[in-house]
């Protein structure tokens, strides 16, 4: 702006002389500044208070949502969210989904989280839990629930995620692998038992699920570096309670640990050398063998069906019981039914067997798997049943080569081909003391009472005659020592005649053993039935009737 000059005006009616106006001093203009320094301090202050806005923002952290069962211990505004016992995060809501099926759970937590909230983080609620194989949480008894948490890098980030129904055995950075193991029954296996490596604990069953054919699929966690040691051929058995086992060599009890006794386990190892097969991928399936004897035993995949018919009791005798030669299994038993005949009125029992042919080696002839059965029935071979076990009265088909017997062949003429068969041992005996006692019984004991008194009637007449003689050859001294021989033979000859009798000892003792004969063989027979029917009895003696 510029500022006007300001000149003195002479008072009217003053005759004064004229003003000297370039003696006056003249105005400067100046351009005022548009925004005074003054409003940089409100400036700062905002910007301050902004950046301080964000920061305390920033500071509060992921809002997440986590889906639970039940909100059991859950209270919005104390509840805590906490890893490795250090809180990271508050509960700021709890609310119901929209189907009331499950609670939704809100909580913030800290910004330092912020890049491991993925899709393998992991959350449980924590609280006091007892089960057979771990006690934990006891510590919220005190201090109330918790929620855990285990972050993790791997998988896309997000904000929504569903809790593990009980906190994790192995969490998602763990290292090692996941095996899955099928088996027809769970056992005493439970989650949290313990997997063995000869011996050694190298994991634990962290899960199981019962498939649609009834299979049960267990899954099992094992540790590094344990976990290279699962190799493809590897083998798998239920290693829970005690292997007891009594046998020639003496009673023999094996068990991996006391925590499997208690609460069951799971073993493996893998046959021959360590590095003889390639290292099992994760996830690989295996099976869970009930024994490590069956887990290592050689399987046969070629199997050839055929039926027994025993004409004694199959009493003991169940599916699944083994077919053995001489002690080595070759097959079990797959099916026993009872046929009726009644225009012949017979009953049979057609016993079905497996066996493996492959077991067999035959030298110095065609060794085609389909001949070898057929070739050792014509060398004799029976089938035979046998008890196994006195306590439990398990009997076994056992199969042997009996050269004595008549050559038997392969009956192809059924629906399965027959192999021929033997009586079993007590059969047999029982079967030879009753042969016996028939023709002991057909003996004409009276008939040769008769013939022996007709003889000794001779004989005596004999024995007369020489002694006529030998009185003769004694008056002429002539062999003086026959005399003294003939009357000792007259002495036994009619100690003989006095034995014979009717009324004699012997006679009686000959009809008493008779008799006795008979009722011992009654008594095997008895005990035949009752040893079928009962097999310990020999231990436990004859049930009450």
């Amino acid at each position: 702006m510029t500022e006007p000059s300001v000149h003195p005006t002479p008072e009217a009616g003053s005759a004064g002389p004229a003003p000297d106006f370039a003696a006056l001093p003249t105005a400067r203009v100046r351009r005022r500044r548009l925004v005074s320094i003054v409003w940089l301090i409100p400036l700062v202050a905002a910007v301050a208070a902004a950046w301080m806005a964000f920061d305390a923002f920033k500071a509060q952290g992921t809002l997440i949502t986590i889906k639970m069962d039940t909100a059991e211990g859950i209270v919005a505004g104390k509840t805590r969210v906490k890893f490795k016992d250090v809180e990271v995060g508050l509960v700021e809501s709890v609310r119901f989904d929209d189907t009331l099926e499950h609670v939704l759970v809100t909580a913030r937590l800290v910004s330092d989280l912020d890049r491991y909230l993925r899709s393998e983080t992991q959350f449980w609620l924590v609280r006091p839990r007892i089960t057979p194989s771990e006690v934990s949480g006891l510590e919220t008894l005190f201090s109330g629930a918790y929620i855990g948490i285990w972050p993790s890098r791997k998988g896309k980030l997000q904000s929504e995620f569903t809790a593990l129904k009980a906190p994790p055995l192995v969490t998602s950075d763990a290292g090692g692998s996941h095996f899955l193991l099928r088996t027809t029954t769970l056992g005493s296996l439970d989650i949290g038992s313990p997997v063995y490596f000869r011996r050694i604990k190298v994991g634990q069953v962290v899960g199981y699920e019962l498939k649609k054919n009834d299979q049960v699929e267990v899954k099992v966690f094992v540790q590094a570096p344990y976990h290279e040691r699962v190799r493809r051929n590897t083998r798998f058995w239920n290693a829970s309670g005690v292997d007891l086992r009594l046998d020639a060599r003496g009673l023999r009890m094996q068990t991996e640990s006391l925590v499997s006794l208690l609460l069951g386990g799971v073993a493996f190892d893998s046959p021959g050398a360590d590095d003889a097969s390639e290292p099992a991928p994760p996830e690989a399936l295996f099976t869970l063998h009930p024994s490590r004897e069956r887990g290592f035993e050689r399987a046969f995949d070629y199997r050839e069906r055929y039926v027994l018919h025993f004409d004694e009791s199959v009493r003991g005798l169940a599916v699944g019981a083994p077919v053995e030669f001489r002690g080595m299994s070759i097959g079990r038993v797959t099916d026993i039914r009872l046929e009726m005949d009644p225009r012949r009125r017979l009953a049979r029992i057609p016993v079905t067997i497996e066996i493996e042919p492959e077991r067999f080696t035959l030298r110095g002839r065609d060794a085609g798997r389909d001949a070898v059965v057929r070739s050792l029935v014509a060398m004799g071979m029976r089938a035979q049943l046998k008890t196994g076990n006195l306590l439990t009265g398990q009997t076994y088909v056992d199969m042997d080569l009996y050269p004595r017997m008549a050559p038997g062949r392969v009956d192809t003429s059924g629906q399965l081909p027959e192999l021929p068969t033997a009586p079993s041992a007590l059969g047999g005996l029982l079967a030879s003391v009753q042969r016996v006692l028939a023709r002991v019984e057909q003996v004409p004991m009276g008939d040769i009472a008769r013939e022996l008194r007709s003889t000794m009637d001779s004989i005596r007449v004999t024995l007369e005659q020489m002694r006529q003689l030998m009185g003769t050859a004694r008056e002429l001294d002539l062999l003086p020592g026959m005399a003294r021989t003939l009357d000792q033979a007259t002495a036994t000859l009619e100690r003989a005649e006095a034995a014979l009798a009717p009324d004699a000892t012997l006679r009686t003792d000959m009809r008493k053993l008779l008799r006795e004969l008979g009722d011992a063989a009654r008594s095997l027979r008895v005990l035949s039935e009752t040893l079928e029917r009962q097999p310990d009895a020999l231990l436990y003696g004859k049930e009450a009737p």
